[in-house]
């Protein structure tokens, strides 16, 4: 099974490969660019790409991307909704470069105008993305949000119809834990009764997990990650969602909140011993 982190590419991605297994990550996630912002991003640097892909190869990891937050595939503002759509294109051709097999993007928020034509405004936004994208075999991973404020994406049927009109391999899930139990929809008591764990549609779409425990309590709708069984999801539950042969595939990434890089070893050691 694999376990990782996210881990950061500012001494750049070969550096990052190389870092991956010294913590125990089999996987790993980085940020395409500046997370909270679009402009300054330094030009992607193709021989360190070309390296850090090489690399990962010859030590069998895989990789995702994850977009900026200020990225709104649903934004009713012009000029957000363009940058947005402009973002994620140059996302994929970064994750292409890097030999990475996905990039995460949030639910867009659809700012009062209701989560009809928030979806229709996803629909849009990732038609254009897909009109321009150049790549090859880098899926667009579309992540279920916590609920906070109007956000897409908190339940399992906003999720199923934001990707119903493009092709699996194209736009796929990311499926965040605390994401899921904020949002209400990951049973504490039950987590591995979540609705799309036993939906096809689901499942075959689903590429990779966050693995995060919450600060917040069940049904809280914000987005506050916590160190694995130090929070409100406690390990129990996370051992369950683990072990669920369901998911032994899908690379598990963990982003919880630790001081530096190094403490990422201990936080996936712990999830390697909960591993029955």
């Amino acid at each position: 099974m694999r376990i990782g982190c996210h881990l950061s590419v500012a001494k750049g991605f070969t550096k990052t490969v190389q870092t991956a297994p010294e913590l125990g990550a089999t996987c790993f996630q980085y940020f395409t660019k500046n997370p909270r912002g679009f402009r300054g991003a330094k030009p992607l640097d193709r021989n360190d790409a070309a390296r850090g892909k090489a690399l990962m190869k010859e030590l069998d990891l895989v990789a995702v991307g994850h977009t900026p937050y200020l990225i709104n595939l649903a934004s009713p503002e012009e000029e957000l909704f363009n940058l947005s759509v402009d973002a994620l294109v140059q996302d994929l051709v970064i994750a292409e470069a890097r030999g990475t097999y996905g990039v995460v993007v949030h639910c867009g928020k659809h700012k009062g105008n209701g989560v009809e034509f928030g979806i229709d405004r996803m629909h849009q936004a990732l038609r254009l993305v897909l009109e321009k994208n150049t790549t090859q075999g880098v899926a667009i991973l579309v992540e279920n949000t916590a609920g906070q404020g109007s956000e897409l994406g908190t339940t399992l049927d906003q999720l199923l119809t934001i990707v119903e009109p493009f092709d699996e391999d194209q736009v796929g899930f990311c499926f965040d834990t605390q994401h899921a139990f904020a949002a209400g929809i990951l049973d504490p008591q039950n987590p591995t009764q979540f609705s799309g764990f036993d939906n096809p549609e689901y499942m075959t779409r689903l590429q990779a997990i966050h693995f995060n425990d919450s600060k917040v309590p069940f049904n809280s709708h914000k987005d506050r990650h916590e160190l694995i069984g130090q929070g409100a999801m406690e390990l129990e539950m996370l051992g369950q969602i683990i072990n669920d042969a369901r998911l032994e595939k899908i690379p598990f990434y963990l982003e919880t909140p630790v001081n530096n890089e190094h403490e990422y070893k201990d936080e996936i050691r712990v999830c390697r011993n909960l591993l029955r």
